[in-house]
């Protein structure tokens, strides 16, 4: 009887160590499909990081591409320009050499053509449009996963089912309006201000002198950086650009300070400009000036101003004593070769490319 009632009172801790061990079996199994998450989800992202940067430096290398396309090109070409067949096969193949160059999760990252693509980002909105009008940007997408290099195996996942992991990655790379000019890169001593823009842009004329008080004819003499501004520092300058003797020093919008004088010049001077345009505009009857935005509404600018962007002034008429006169036209889009980029959209943008996506 007394054995009877020991196998009785055993019995319910023989049931518990059942229980515990199927606790114990379903932890493991738990503990096991957490520490395959951690392992295959982090080798995804180390992958996708080097996908990612494989996408950056194609996209680059296709932007850079396009960008030497326009250095071969004039101005009124670059106004006109529709991405050729050729163009777009060399951007292709430029991003596609570059990505192979980069491994994600130990495979050399391929690229299929349809995955580079050129057009146009838009930074307000953060998209993409395909276009054959004067592209300036480059899109490349990258993947592991059946359309491309094939999906990442996974380590442990597969005890819950998981094989593989698909991972993609995209970046876009742009020819950005110009924020910096080199040495020489402004050769017309005149700046317009940043209220131009506010009425007006590419293909509008633009009277550079006389101001008759309205945005289309809000501009001003520059010195550069020679103070103070005056007539006799205008004339020196404009000589020194007919002779060879002055270049323009460097620039940076938001940072580089011009002086202005809104002084009248005298006929010597006038008389020198009209020589200078006649110098530059010699067997077209125009001349392409790189010229400053500066900032602010003031069309009778004098002293020192910070300058904010770049814009591209068709110069056609220059006239001396006794009708004193600059007219022009904005012209866009222009590329600039040996600027930085990264500066305020006034339709002339950097041959050198900058990540945007």
């Amino acid at each position: 009887m007394a054995h009877i009632v020991v196998q009785h009172l055993t019995k319910p801790l023989s049931n518990s160590r059942g229980v515990a061990a199927v606790m114990v079996a379903l932890t493991l199994t738990v503990l096991l499909a957490m520490a395959a998450a951690a392992i295959d989800v982090g080798h995804a992202l180390v992958a996708r990081n080097e996908l990612q940067n494989a996408a950056d430096a194609a996209a680059l290398a296709g932007a850079r591409t396009l960008g030497i396309a326009y250095e071969g090109m004039t101005p009124a070409e670059m106004a006109i320009y529709t991405l050729t067949g050729g163009d777009q096969a060399a951007i292709v193949v430029a991003a596609q050499a570059t990505s192979v160059l980069n491994q994600a999760a130990a495979v050399n990252v391929s690229v299929n053509a349809a995955d580079v693509q050129i057009g146009l980002w838009n930074s307000s909105t953060g998209t993409f449009t395909p276009t054959v009008n004067q592209p300036r940007s480059v899109r490349v997408v990258t993947h592991r996963d059946g359309s491309a290099n094939g999906p990442i195996s996974t380590f442990l996942a597969s005890v819950v089912g998981m094989t593989s992991v698909n991972v993609s990655a995209a970046a876009t790379a742009e020819l950005t309006a110009i924020g910096s000019t080199p040495l020489g890169a402004l050769d017309l001593p005149v700046a317009i201000s940043e209220l131009f823009f506010s009425q007006y842009g590419c293909g509008d004329s633009i009277m550079l002198y006389p101001s008759n008080g309205t945005p289309e004819s809000c501009a001003g003499f520059t010195t550069y950086d020679v103070a103070p501004s005056n007539d006799n520092a205008m004339r020196n300058i404009i000589n020194g650009m007919i002779d060879g003797t002055y270049q323009v020093p460097p620039t940076t919008a938001g940072v580089t300070q011009l002086e202005f004088t809104n002084g009248t010049l005298s006929n010597p001077t006038w008389n020198a400009l009209a020589n200078l345009f006649q110098q530059r505009s010699a067997g077209t009857g125009y001349w392409d000036a790189l010229v400053p935005v500066y900032e602010g509404n003031d069309c009778s600018p004098s002293g020192a101003i910070t300058i904010k962007g770049y814009a591209n002034i068709r110069i056609t008429n220059v006239q001396g004593p006794p009708n004193h006169l600059i007219t022009g036209n904005v012209t866009c889009p222009l590329f600039q070769a040996g600027g930085g980029g990264g500066g305020p959209a006034y339709g002339v943008f950097t041959t050198l490319p900058g990540l945007v996506e």
